[in-house]
């Protein structure tokens, strides 16, 4: 079973990196999405792992549980349209967060590794700063927060 919720959250990102922590150790998983002024969908994916290129972009953090007493890292997903970042420009991306590249595919996004017990203020930092950055529309100030809970 899952609970889910939806936070909308400007500068003031208090309630959102609580939200954040409230998931961490495999408790559940988030969306970062950025309102944008336009009426245009989120990006999706499809059954075939591949998504259109029409959309606004969208951060997705996935937490995971510990594994025999071990803290495991998380996965931080980015669907956005601009087909492959590469290396350097994900490396300016993350401005000196220490996440690693797990996949960086023209139709399936990038995929980070983020290392366990990595604040959670410097993931919805990221995860913002990712989302704008990567974002084709004119955005609003403000972004939207979908949290699941596992139970």
């Amino acid at each position: 079973m899952r609970q889910h919720s939806e936070l909308h959250f400007c500068d003031d990102r208090e309630m959102a990196v609580a939200t954040l922590e409230s998931i961490a150790e495999g408790k559940g998983w988030c969306n970062v999405i950025p309102d944008v002024e336009d009426d245009v969908p989120d990006l999706q994916v499809n059954f075939l792992g591949m998504w259109s290129n029409r959309g606004v972009a969208m951060a997705s953090l996935i937490t995971m549980p510990e594994r025999h007493g071990v803290a495991q890292p998380s996965s931080l997903g980015l669907l956005h349209s601009r087909g492959r970042l590469g290396r350097e420009r994900v490396a300016t991306l993350l401005d000196g967060a220490p996440f690693q590249t797990r996949q960086d595919h023209s139709q399936r996004g990038l995929v980070l590794e983020v290392p366990a017990g990595t604040a959670a203020r410097l993931i919805l930092d990221v995860m913002c700063s990712l989302t704008s950055s990567l974002c084709d529309y004119e955005m609003t100030g403000t972004w939207r927060l979908d949290t699941y809970h596992r139970d």
